[in-house]
């Protein structure tokens, strides 16, 4: 496959959160419904409802950076085996996953250009699973000839949101008890 192909394979659809909804049939009450649910149950005033509306309407949907260090994958696991929503609504309709190196289809760098390019457009939201080495500088968990430090610092510096999955990347799980230390 050429590089051009695979570029334009992955890169961010333009379709909004309201657009996926309303394409598998979702009415419009059914969307007003749906957020002042979600406004209520994040415990938000009424006077939020219409900004939620709005944001779901015209935002684009958010590319999503998911990063992968010293872990037994058992997060990306249990998010390929998703049910409600499965992984397919997630993907295609909820979120633009760019970046995942065990299920993206691009590999060595094609894989990082994709990160790079992810990371220069800004916006996206960071997921980290697996924890981060730091001993002896942190060589003990390279992709791409960059430490997990310098990967973490990079991408999770400039997202607008990082998330910790699973015991690892929380507390360092097994890896912890390694020589190689481990950061949180």
């Amino acid at each position: 496959m050429d590089r051009t192909r695979l570029s334009v394979a992955v890169r961010p659809s333009g379709e909004t959160f309201y657009d996926a909804l309303a394409r598998r049939g979702v009415s419009r009450r059914e969307f007003v419904r749906f957020v002042a649910a979600t406004a209520s149950m994040l415990g938000l005033e009424s006077t939020a409802v219409p900004r939620i509306a709005e944001a779901l309407q015209e935002k684009k949907k958010i590319p999503l950076v998911w990063l992968e260090f010293q872990d037994c994958a058992g997060n990306t696991e249990s998010f390929l085996r998703a049910a409600k929503p499965s992984l397919d609504e997630i993907i295609l309709e909820a979120i633009s996953l760019n970046y995942h190196e065990t299920i993206m289809a691009a590999a060595g760098h094609l894989a990082e250009e994709v990160l790079e390019r992810t990371v220069a457009e800004g916006g996206y939201l960071a997921i980290v699973e697996g924890s981060i080495p730091t001993a002896d500088g942190g060589v003990y968990c390279t992709i791409g000839g960059k430490t997990a430090i310098q990967i973490a610092r990079e991408v999770c510096g400039k997202s607008i949101a990082t998330i910790a999955a699973g015991t690892c990347a929380c507390f360092g799980g097994l890896p912890a008890a390694a020589p190689t230390r481990r950061g949180r």
